[in-house]
């Protein structure tokens, strides 16, 4: 008896992906500790974090739509339109206040526009939605401003870059304000239980009550929001606003609500999982870069961590399919 409830709680601790994903997190640092001496170098640490973490600031976003079963693709355009429609408001002399009103509600029209098209058109998907969005608002960035470079605006905001508050980058602080906010948001109130409920099973959602489509469009709202938030930051980090800033930027941000272990599927995902999946990810930039590892390296590194991570739950899937098979087949015999 003792020993079967010893491999029950042996199999609650490692059945959870969070302490899957912190072993690997552990391993990484091990890892990089080893290769190189400055790596826990606190300055060279804090400076990795303003590199990275305009990614975390827009992974609740993605998380919450990865919860409904849904998917963002256009967070990156999003990104680059608000960032250049707030650069050209301040050119025109309007003050760096409403400049970021403009940044933010452009964001929020943004995600507003791909979750009203998912919601008015239920038989489009969302990834084809979104990357037509992906499209249209990255060609308006480039109609506003074409090659040109905006720096008074980036200028402005400089100190979202480089301030520190209590020694730690206003940056990571905003992202541990965000992490607070959607934790609570997520884990401890109805709006969150609603999120899972429709990401497991929307049909039954609807019957029961849960306002499926009025979520959806407020969490694709939401993720726009997160997109133009963060865009300010790396507007404040690069110094100008252009209309090809953040190309890429949400394939790593899926990637990291992924690794963290918000499903595509919908129905899965937890903040403290994502915020493992942030900093792996991010160190793993960092840390490849202390040793000189190419870009195109790094991201065959991401890739082949992603494939194992949407791997190792299907294969878990598939011993226990396999476990109840054999179960049966002796009971037959």
């Amino acid at each position: 008896m003792k020993e079967a409830s010893k491999k029950t709680a042996f199999g609650r601790l490692f059945g959870h992906w969070e302490t899957f994903l912190v072993i690997i997190f552990l391993a990484v640092n091990l890892f990089f500790i080893i290769q190189t001496p400055f790596y826990l170098n606190q300055n060279n640490l804090m400076n990795s974090m303003i590199n990275f973490m305009d990614k975390g600031l827009m992974v609740y976003g993605i998380m919450m739509v990865l919860i409904l079963g849904e998917i963002d693709i256009s967070i990156a355009s999003i990104i680059t339109l608000s960032g250049c429609v707030a650069g050209w408001a301040c050119e025109q002399g309007c003050p760096l206040a409403l400049c970021i009103i403009i940044a933010l509600a452009v964001g929020a029209l943004c995600g507003a526009f791909n979750g009203l098209l998912l919601v008015k058109f239920k038989e489009l998907n969302s990834t084809i939605v979104t990357l037509g969005s992906q499209i249209l608002f990255r060609g308006l960035a480039y109609m506003l401003l074409g090659d040109e470079s905006l720096k008074t605006y980036a200028k402005q905001l400089s100190g979202l870059a480089w301030d520190k508050i209590f020694g730690l980058p206003v940056i990571l602080v905003a992202f541990i304000v965000l992490s607070v906010i959607f934790y609570y948001v997520i884990h401890r109130t109805c709006f969150g239980r609603r999120l899972y409920a429709i990401g497991t099973n929307k049909t039954a959602s609807y019957f029961s009550g849960i306002y499926t489509d009025r979520i959806k469009l407020l969490v694709f709202t939401i993720s726009g929001l997160c997109a133009a938030f963060a865009g300010l930051f790396l507007a404040a980090k690069l110094a100008s606003v252009r209309a090809s800033i953040a190309t890429g930027f949400e394939m790593e941000v899926i990637a990291m609500a992924i690794l963290g272990g918000a499903s595509p599927s919908g129905g899965k995902g937890r903040v403290g999982g994502v915020i493992l999946g942030v900093f792996t990810i991010g160190l793993i930039r960092y840390g490849t870069g202390l040793i000189n590892v190419s870009a195109e390296t790094l991201k065959i590194i991401i890739g082949l961590l992603l494939i194992i991570v949407c791997a190792v739950p299907n294969l878990k899937q598939v011993l226990d399919d396999a476990k109840e098979a054999r179960r049966r087949n002796t009971g037959l015999l």
